[in-house]
């Protein structure tokens, strides 16, 4: 059996509870079949649609005025092959105009929360990323950017020493471990995610760091504890395998966007695992949970309030505020909410 194989089977033998939930069923045999046909190293291209559903979105998003579809296909060709960096946006606004407020927001954002410096680190350019830009001779891309934004947002609070250990839920693309990796080298990281997601989420960081600094799904995929954890590098789990966090002391907790696409039932017992276990809780999820309807989404939204309920008097929330990519607010119906909570000893 292959690498994917070898997940997808240990994936379908799991308990119930650690089976994709209603919202990502519906996405399972395509991501699947998608993946075992991708290119790689156009991860990031656009070409393969789907993977845009768990963060390979590197894409440039272009304005359009109400009109007829064909007229819109047309205008985004000319403006791709021709006036990319002319005034063709509202308010006489360039691309690059865009590119370089969402740095310096960055740049600012970095300064208030005592961050390091987003001028210190670049994008990769693995999977040839279509949004690609340049500033200060290093490269970089809004979601790069974006993921650097949340975690000022955690610094804030947080003041990463460089030598944590942080488990993220849901790590998809990789491109959030990417950005916090490179500012702290020495951070020990565990990623847990749905087969696919997990698999290429891990080649994508492999090309990024090499493949000396990350412990594979495929080497971890038997373990029955953490005894053996390798300090200061990144360790690719199954979603399925999160009860090895069981006892398991840590300082971090990161799940952004995909609780969201969870029923309440399946992130209390997330949750579960992680209550006790780690210093600091960051989210950033849809405020009013994501989409629901009787034939597709989630069955039941997930809100604010239950996060809080389901942590406890133990967690106290520090700060709560709407979630902010580097150029504009995360919305959809309901908006998006990023929060922090502290254990209290």
């Amino acid at each position: 059996m292959n690498h994917l194989d070898k997940l997808n089977a240990a994936y379908r033998n799991a308990p119930e509870i650690f089976q994709a939930g209603r919202y990502w069923k519906s996405y399972e045999e395509q991501i699947i079949n998608e993946v075992k046909q991708a290119d790689l190293s156009e991860l990031r291209s656009g070409k393969y649609p789907i993977f845009t559903t768990f963060g390979f979105n590197d894409l440039v998003y272009y304005y359009h005025p109400r009109m007829p579809f064909y007229i819109k296909f047309i205008r985004q060709l000319v403006r791709k092959l021709f006036i990319d960096n002319r005034a063709s946006l509202p308010y006489s606004l360039r691309l690059a105009d865009i590119r370089e407020m969402a740095y310096k927001h960055s740049t600012i954002q970095g300064k208030l929360s005592g961050a390091s410096p987003i001028s210190s680190v670049e994008a990769s350019d693995f999977g040839k990323p279509q949004d690609l830009f340049v500033v200060g001779g290093k490269k970089y891309t809004m979601k790069f950017l974006s993921f650097y934004v949340r975690y000022c947002f955690a610094q804030n609070h947080i003041k990463l020493r460089g030598d944590e250990t942080i488990v993220e839920l849901g790590s998809g693309s990789g491109f959030q471990v990417e950005v916090l990796k490179k500012l702290y080298p020495k951070l020990t990281i565990l990623c847990f995610d749905l087969p696919s997601q997990l698999y290429l989420c891990e080649k994508y960081l492999e090309n990024v760091f090499g493949s000396e600094k990350i412990v594979s799904s495929e080497q971890n995929i038997d373990l029955s504890d953490l005894s053996k954890l390798e300090k200061g590098k990144i360790h690719l789990f199954g979603n399925w395998q999160f009860p090895l966090l069981k006892d398991f002391k840590f300082d971090i907790f990161w799940n952004a966007a995909s609780f969201g696409e969870m029923e309440p039932d399946i992130v209390a017992n997330y949750l579960s695992y992680v209550k006790e276990n780690c210093s600091w809780i960051y989210l950033m999820q849809a405020r009013n949970g994501k989409e629901s309807s009787p034939e597709a989404g989630v069955v039941k939204p997930i809100l604010f309030q239950d996060y809080n309920q389901m942590l406890g008097s133990n967690y106290l929330l520090a700060e709560e505020d709407d979630a902010y990519d580097a150029h504009r607010r995360v919305s959809q119906t309901g908006g998006y909410f990023q929060a922090l909570w502290q254990h209290i000893k």
